[in-house]
């Protein structure tokens, strides 16, 4: 029995939870000094109890103040604390520590219940993995066991915020790698999930990202942007996206992948391209690929525009190089109007469509240029010729028809046609027009 008796008690007092554990459960336990060292000293104290036998305390001079085991301290100039309401109110020269987080601001108000601390005025922080942030007032919510399971804090007034840049081993808070956000509002949870809204604007190496609200996961550097999005890549070829929402996606601090949804619109140097969702993909912070699908996609490379129902363009370098269009597929290209007198565009158009590109130089400078269109099942191709003797006039017109048609280019001109398979074709020249005889004309008032 007594054996019984003693693992009984063993395990009793196993399931007890310890000491520390039972401090850090327990409300904020507040002890209120002067500084333990400094020229600073507490000049003035004094308590007051209320009518329910709480002690209000009134303290000027300097105020050393801390949560009993908690790990947390508040410094101030002066403080005044109303035991019954739990409520710490600080003045001038405040300042927060704790692991986690390091704040100064002017006034603090520690509600001791809800581990709620509310800051103003001149409010700037710090957050142990290294993200900073100024703003006229803050709000943090400490983790406390009954309580919450994270740290979160929420900012108005147009905060600005500096991520943590410790993920590429750059040195916390440093310019060389930075994520800048600000906003009207900024919440953070946790130091890694920001939500911002009004008037947003996110700042990097790489990227200027503009909306009316954005999410940020700083772990999984995934960012989106709703209402209005606008993303600026910077660098040596800059470019834009706009859509409804857009995602963008980082390694390293670096853009690996951005999707624009709904009216979404790229632009580079080379090229402007409009669907209802465009994919893009990085290499070494320049355009590489994009995909487009969704609605009707449009690649609208100056003299030459490419529609289908989704495209893939490859873009080494941010270079427009070839351009798979697939589904109901057509090229527009413009005639060379040196030679060609027409209001009317060159086309290609098939089940699918393949063009290359490349860069010519001529005396306009150097331009982005068709090389050679492919067009596959059902293929049709009408272009303009222009008249014999090398000057300028009225088109003739070329038009082909077959399973497939290549199209080669010299210099973004149309040069040769090739037909293969139940080819067939048609070519008109243009009307010669007689020059007008007088004297075939009926005279006047009698009828031919």
């Amino acid at each position: 029995m007594m054996r019984a008796l003693a693992l009984a008690l063993l395990g009793l007092l196993a399931a007890m939870p310890s000491a520390e554990a039972q401090r850090a459960e327990r409300p904020c336990v507040l002890l209120i000094t002067g500084p333990s060292s400094g020229p600073r000293t507490m000049r003035m104290r004094s308590e007051v109890i209320d009518s329910s036998g709480l002690r209000n305390t009134f303290v000027g001079g300097s105020v050393d103040a801390t949560c009993e085991g908690q790990g947390n301290r508040l410094l101030a100039d002066s403080a005044e604390h109303f035991a019954a309401q739990g409520v710490l109110i600080l003045y001038h020269n405040v300042r927060y520590s704790e692991e986690r987080v390091t704040m100064s601001s002017d006034r603090m108000v520690y509600y001791t219940r809800e581990e709620r601390l509310v800051a103003e005025g001149n409010v700037k922080g710090r957050t142990a993995s290294g993200t900073r942030f100024t703003g006229p007032f803050m709000e943090y919510f400490r983790a406390s066991p009954g309580l919450r399971t994270e740290n979160s804090w929420v900012a108005t007034g147009r905060p600005f915020v500096r991520m943590s840049p410790t993920e590429t081993g750059a040195e916390p808070g440093s310019d060389a790698d930075s994520t800048d956000m600000t906003a009207n509002v900024i919440r953070s949870r946790n130091d890694s999930l920001l939500y911002a809204s009004g008037r947003v604007v996110l700042e990097r190496h790489d990227m200027r990202a503009t909306s009316d609200s954005a999410f940020v996961d700083n772990g999984e550097e995934h960012a989106q942007f709703l209402r209005e999005p606008r993303i600026e890549g910077r660098g040596a070829r800059a470019f834009t996206l706009v859509g409804t929402i857009i995602d963008a996606w980082s390694k390293q601090r670096k853009l690996e992948r951005v999707v624009a949804r709904h009216e979404a619109v790229a632009t580079s140097d080379s090229l402007t391209l409009r669907s209802d969702t465009i994919d893009i993909r990085f290499a070494e912070q320049e355009i590489a690929r994009i995909f487009a699908w969704g609605t009707r996609a449009r690649a609208d490379a100056g003299a030459q525009v490419i529609e289908a129902d989704s495209l893939d363009v490859e873009m080494p370098g941010q270079e427009l190089r070839r351009l798979h269009a697939l589904g109901s597929a057509v090229a527009l290209s413009s005639p060379d109007s040196t030679r060609i007198v027409s209001n009317e565009r060159d086309w290609i158009l098939g089940d699918t469509l393949l063009a290359q590109f490349e860069q010519v130089t001529d005396s306009t400078g150097t331009r982005t240029a068709l090389r050679e269109v492919i067009a596959t099942g059902g293929a049709r191709a009408l272009y303009q010729l222009p008249p014999p003797g090398g000057e300028r006039g009225i088109p003739g017109l070329s038009y082909n028809r077959g399973r497939q048609i290549t199209v080669q280019f010299d210099k973004g001109e149309m040069a040769q046609v090739r037909v293969s398979d139940q080819a067939s074709g048609l070519y008109l020249e243009p009307a010669q027009l007689a020059p007008a005889d007088s004297s075939a004309r009926p005279a006047r008032g009698r009828r031919p």
